[in-house]
């Protein structure tokens, strides 16, 4: 998922005892709060009023709960000491409680860790213009217009380029952001999820925008912000598709078969939804898999999916979990997935990928890559795989969730902060999107006819 907040869960274990051993759940005491790796309590409520010395106190015990359960500092190069001593300069400064806890969010934020957050902190950032807005090849764009909404009356049209924002270009208004955006694991991520932001602000307010339209023609145009900011819709495949809760299928002009995993946001019966999937295509030449802008959810299912690809017991992932205080006391742990299912399909698959495939997704691939038996396709994946986690409970009643194990492929190539490239490079251009073109797919049916021979 992508940067899954408070009140929601993720389980990124493949299987049970594997690449994750859950350690014991019993708290770790520091100071007045303590560290557990089981489920955080519920229900607290963090103080609203704090004096300088319980700030400092809180400050100084999730420091140390981090440093002594943050499995990441080595992989990332995080120099926590520094980073620990440039925020300690800042407390001093803060004066409520409320600019405390914005404190500690861009504190948790210097990890740069989709899965380490403050339970209940996610920043409103207001409302937006009624515009659609993404990325692409690192620029951002308008891909959707409310009908009669002050935009389209002012002349904007799908396919502007956004130049700049309130006199801001693309790349300062990202910088700008990373003040009040949770972190992610990868910054292509963290771009695309800044587009994302780009015109919000204070609700009622104006923002100021210079675009150029698909035409090449410049315009500056100042818009009230009045709406919830929405997200382009996906490229619709070329055939009909049997729908289900996570997983929808059909079978493509070529022949081959389609399954679009759009979540992970279940437990077993995904891999049941998969199951119905592989059996209705089970005469296809070959077949594609679709996991782009699946963000992610549990990974409980993903040993019957991926088991349904292989022919023997094959290792797919290793993972790394704290064991001791220090920055490398880290434990290793392979997984192992065996064939499931009645039969296993054998024939030719593509994988397809982008920057949004995160978390359980993210594992999904990974464990489907080791396998080799697919090919990936498309842009490199969000690289969020840190996983577990443990929990700092601070005296103040704040929960900060902190990753406390990664994951790397069979190979030992870590997910976590670069996410998984892919075999064959594709890009979705603006233009392609205008045109409902998905180049990412059709370069799929190329290389499974190629594969067919």
């Amino acid at each position: 998922m992508r940067a899954q907040r408070a009140g929601q869960t993720d389980d990124l274990d493949p299987a049970p005892g594997r690449a994750y051993p859950h350690p014991s759940p019993a708290p770790v005491e520091i100071g007045k709060g303590y560290v557990t790796t089981g489920d955080p309590p519920r229900g607290l409520v963090r103080a609203t009023t704090l004096t300088a010395k319980e700030r400092r106190d809180n400050f100084d015990f999730l420091c140390d709960a981090v440093d002594k359960t943050y499995a990441c500092f080595e992989l990332k190069s995080i120099d926590w000491p520094a980073v620990r001593e440039r925020y300690e300069k800042q407390l001093d400064t803060v004066e409520t409680a409320e600019e405390f806890y914005r404190l500690l969010f861009r504190l948790i934020n210097e990890l740069k860790d989709t899965h380490s957050w403050l339970q209940e902190e996610r920043p409103a950032l207001g409302k937006g213009p009624e515009l659609a807005l993404d990325l692409f090849e690192g620029n951002p764009f308008v891909t959707g217009v409310a009908s009669n909404s002050e935009a389209a009356r002012a002349g904007v049209q799908p396919g502007a380029e956004i130049l700049t924002v309130d006199g801001l270009t693309f790349a300062a208004r990202v910088e700008q952001l990373r003040l009040s955006l949770p972190a992610c694991s990868s910054e292509q991520a963290f771009e695309r999820a800044a587009c994302q932001a780009l015109l919000l602000g204070e609700s009622g307010s104006t923002v100021t925008v210079k675009l150029r339209s698909p035409d090449g023609q410049s315009a500056t145009v100042t818009l009230k912000r009045n709406a919830n900011p929405t997200r382009r819709a996906a490229l619709a495949p070329p055939c009909e598709l049997t729908r289900q809760r996570c997983v929808h299928f059909g079978r493509l002009p070529s022949g081959f078969g389609y399954i679009w995993i759009e979540s992970f946001n279940g437990r077993e019966e995904i891999a049941d939804e998969f199951d119905r999937a592989l059996e209705e295509l089970r005469g296809a030449p070959g077949l594609i898999l679709d996991v782009r802008e699946n963000t992610g959810g549990f990974g409980t299912a993903q040993p019957r999916m991926v088991g349904r690809f292989l022919k023997e017991r094959t290792l797919v992932c290793v993972g790394y979990i704290k064991n001791g205080p220090g920055h490398q006391d880290l434990q290793r742990h392979e997984t192992w997935f065996e064939p499931s299912g009645p039969w296993q399909y054998a024939g030719p698959v593509a994988l397809l990928i982008n920057d949004v495939t995160g978390s359980a997704s993210d594992l999904f691939v990974c464990c489907l890559r080791s396998t080799g038996r697919v090919v990936t396709i498309g842009s490199t994946t969000h690289g969020n795989l840190s996983g577990v986690a443990a929990y700092a409970v601070l005296p103040c009643g704040l929960v900060v969730r902190i990753s406390n194990g990664y994951i790397t492929d069979a190979k030992g190539k870590p997910i976590e902060g670069h996410g998984t490239e892919p075999q064959m490079p594709v890009a979705l251009t603006i233009a392609d999107f205008l045109k409902h073109r998905d180049p990412v797919l059709e370069k799929a049916v190329i290389v499974l006819k190629e594969k067919r021979g």
